[in-house]
């Protein structure tokens, strides 16, 4: 699928896409797979989020329902799944079965009944109003209720990368989320709600600073820029560079951010020749 960046996606465009995915293999399609492994950190993350036991629990675009089929091995009450993507919710039911656990094929607008947490991964972002989301979620989940949430994350490496290409440029990095978000935009979202953010983490360091970004920008940037109909043909020389900087990073534990400007403080040694540069 080519993405004119033009020409603004809604959620409802999106579920044609995910049915395609899901019928065809989604794990040729999202980032986090690898080789058909889930390299991401997102299930251990999210298990770890809550406390699900005897709790009602929603997983808000579940996918093929691998995270709700933990939480519901975790001990939850009641463990549903909802997806729009008929195919997804079909590989769900015929993948995971436990008496606490159901799927249903379904839009989050469709869904009435209240529960204890609401969970959704990866899906935020999909959403043709998030604020409009979050409040919806705060309005299904009782006083002391929570929402646990993921959602790509912008403040590194990768995201400076693709923040720049895509705002300036117009470069469709992604063909499918319709918002780029960053801590400061759920701030934003949640002010005129009773929700507050009581834990915020990020995860998948790799992905956002280290080796898997290096794999992902080389795929992502070469389709991304043949798309919106720009020279791709120096992703490899750019992937050059920002391995550099990953192997600088990990050899000298430099942080992740670092100032706009250097300081270099040279003394020559006795025997050093008259070029090289102490360490």
């Amino acid at each position: 699928m080519v993405r004119d960046p033009t020409k603004p996606l809604s959620n409802q465009a999106l579920k044609q896409l995910y049915e395609r995915v899901y019928r065809q293999g989604h794990r040729d399609f999202f980032s986090k797979y690898a080789a058909g492994m889930d390299l991401s950190e997102n299930d251990r993350i999210v298990l770890g989020a809550a406390d699900w036991t005897d709790k009602t629990v929603l997983d808000v675009g579940c996918g093929s329902g691998r995270v709700i089929s933990l939480i519901a091995e975790a001990g939850a009450r009641q463990a549903i799944g909802i997806d729009y993507a008929g195919p997804a919710v079909e590989e769900a039911r015929s993948t995971y079965r436990a008496p606490n656990l159901s799927f249903h094929c379904a839009a989050f607008t469709e869904w009435r009944s209240s529960v204890d947490i609401i969970v959704s991964c990866g899906t935020i972002e999909h959403t043709d109003s998030p604020q409009e989301t979050l409040k919806r979620m705060e309005d299904l989940i009782p006083a002391g209720g929570q929402l646990v949430l993921t959602c790509p994350h912008f403040l590194n490496i990768r995201g400076f990368i693709w923040m720049s290409l895509q705002t300036l440029l117009g470069v469709p990095m992604s063909l499918s989320d319709l918002h780029f978000i960053s801590p400061f935009d759920i701030q934003t979202w949640i002010q005129k709600t009773s929700l507050r953010i009581v834990r915020h983490d990020t995860f998948d360091e790799s992905k956002a600073n280290g080796s898997l970004m290096l794999t992902d920008l080389r795929k992502r940037l070469s389709n991304a820029l043949r798309d919106a109909g720009l020279d791709n043909t120096h992703v490899d020389e750019f992937v050059e560079w920002l391995g550099k900087v990953v192997h600088y990073r990990s050899e000298t534990a430099a942080p992740i951010l670092d100032g706009a400007t250097a300081l270099y403080v040279m003394e020559k040694a006795p025997s050093a020749a008259p070029s090289e540069i102490a360490s």
